[in-house]
Order: structure tokens, then C-alpha cells, then sequence
């Protein structure tokens, strides 16, 4: 996976998230949200065989990131809520530049949405 084209990129709490346009393993074009200086990418979107441009995120990155956050419960409330605001915008970019007349999965759609929040914002407890 390579990254091609920067997107965009937002500053929440200490960490800093960017989106690129990707070049994957398969040489077909993907969309990932990437934590600055951190591999792989956070949340990753890539077509499938049905031609669906299917999600997924990194479970274990989330988890990295939940342990070593020293953010109150709130603030890890009011940081979960910003990401979700550039993810939602990203992928707006993602299906215009991208996956262009294509299905898209969601994150705000997705079974992963609850468990990515409960990871992060119970880690704290």
C-alpha cells in the first residue's frame, strides 16, 4: 500500500489524522485515514469483487491508541466526536475522488462505529 495523494488533515487532542489516496497491494486505487507517523492506515477503504467499496478499520491501532491516551472521559467523548466529523468529511471526498458511481459502506453505517467508540472511550476507565 502506498500513498499517492494527500488529502487532507486534522489535528484532535495530541495526535495528528491524515487521508490519502492510495495505490494498494492489488494496484486498484483505495482511500485511508492514517494517524500521523503510524502504519497501517486507521480506517481503510478499498472496492471489492462486487464492485462495493467496503470499510475496515484497525482494531489493534485503535486499541494502541485508546492505552496510551491520558484524555479524561469527556475529552475522550469530545475527540471521538471531532474524528467522526473528519472521517464523515473524508469520505464525502473519498466517493467524489475516488469511488466515483460506486456503493459505499459507511462508517456511520457500520458495526464497526460501536465498537471503535467503546475501545476508545472505555479505555480510560
Amino acid at each position: 500500500m502506498k500513498k499517492i495523494i494527500f488529502v487532507d488533515s486534522t489535528q484532535i487532542g495530541h495526535l495528528t489524522f491524515q487521508a490519502y489516496i492510495l495505490e494498494l497491494d492489488t494496484l486498484n486505487v483505495g482511500f485511508g485515514i492514517y494517524v500521523e507517523g503510524l502504519d497501517p492506515p486507521l480506517v481503510l477503504f478499498e472496492k471489492d469483487a462486487l464492485d462495493i467499496v467496503r470499510l475496515s478499520i484497525d482494531e489493534n491501532l485503535v486499541q494502541f491508541i485508546a492505552q496510551r491516551s491520558t484524555s479524561s472521559r469527556i475529552d475522550r467523548l469530545h475527540n471521538f466526536s471531532r474524528l467522526m466529523e473528519f472521517v464523515k468529511s473524508s469520505e464525502e471526498i473519498a466517493s467524489k475522488m475516488v469511488f466515483k458511481k460506486k456503493k459505499m459502506e459507511y462508517l456511520a453505517d457500520s458495526k464497526h462505529l460501536v465498537r471503535m467508540k467503546n475501545i476508545y472511550i472505555n479505555a480510560g476507565k
